[in-house]
């Protein structure tokens, strides 16, 4: 098994995978995902509009617009969290790592850490919740210094 820390940076437009050797060693990209669905608004990805339906007795003969418990952005932002999870997940069965250090915004990091499955949530050393998705390498690990030593 390899001794190294994976830290996954990601937003809801993307994830970038690094990997880490050890102090002094730096970062080094392993992959990189684009998740244009992420920066789009509900309109542009819905393919059409909620149904509509009329209210029985409440004395309006109107008509009412039937919600999605979920917008297609929140759903597409859900998969994505999906996706990455299973990523580092199968990463984790090939022993590509020992460690996992998380950075997202607070909402995507929750949905990440609840997509993980058991195993990998318990190599989950530090996470932060800042989004520093468009930070360079340099920069994340100066701020990822916080919470682990790089």
């Amino acid at each position: 098994m390899m001794d190294s820390t994976w830290i996954v940076v990601a937003h809801e437009a993307g994830a970038r995978f690094f990997e880490h050797h050890g102090r002094g060693t730096g970062l080094e990209l392993v992959e990189e995902i684009e998740h244009a669905d992420g920066r789009a608004r509900d309109r542009d990805l819905a393919s059409d509009r909620p149904g509509r339906a009329f209210r029985k007795n409440s004395g309006d003969p109107g008509r009412a617009s039937m919600s999605q418990s979920e917008g297609p952005h929140d759903r597409a932002v859900s998969d994505f969290a999906r996706a990455v999870a299973e990523k580092l997940k199968d990463a984790r069965v090939q022993n590509r790592y020992k460690r996992l250090v998380l950075v997202a915004p607070p909402r995507f990091l929750g949905l990440l850490r609840s997509s993980l499955d058991g195993p990998t949530a318990q190599l989950v050393m530090a996470s932060l919740d800042k989004d520093l998705a468009t930070s360079k390498a340099s920069e994340l690990v100066e701020r990822l210094s916080e919470v682990v030593a790089l």
